[in-house]
């Protein structure tokens, strides 16, 4: 069975992943939006879904646009999730 690893950014609002997301987007970050996992309690529904290699780039361009926001590292292997949490900003 194969193991998918991946980062995912939550935030409070969905308008502001929704903004986030065009702002990776438009920086040359590959990412999508996808429904927040249950086991992750945020206010907001959605999340932003990257790569790990992604992240620093990510971070410097919500970082400069003053978007604050929690970091997931998942961990997905067939039905089982691991999720841990990173960090804030």
């Amino acid at each position: 069975m194969m193991t998918e690893t991946f980062i995912l950014l939550a935030a409070d609002s969905t308008s502001q992943v929704i903004q986030s997301e065009v702002l990776l987007k438009d920086g040359g970050v590959p990412c999508r939006v996808i429904p927040l996992p249950s086991e992750i309690k945020a206010s907001c529904g959605l999340s932003i879904k990257l790569q790990e290699e992604n992240l620093e780039q990510a971070l410097h361009i919500l970082k400069n646009r003053d978007i604050h926001m929690e970091i997931y590292s998942v961990e997905k292997k067939g039905l089982k999730k691991k999720i841990d949490f990173l960090s804030s900003f």
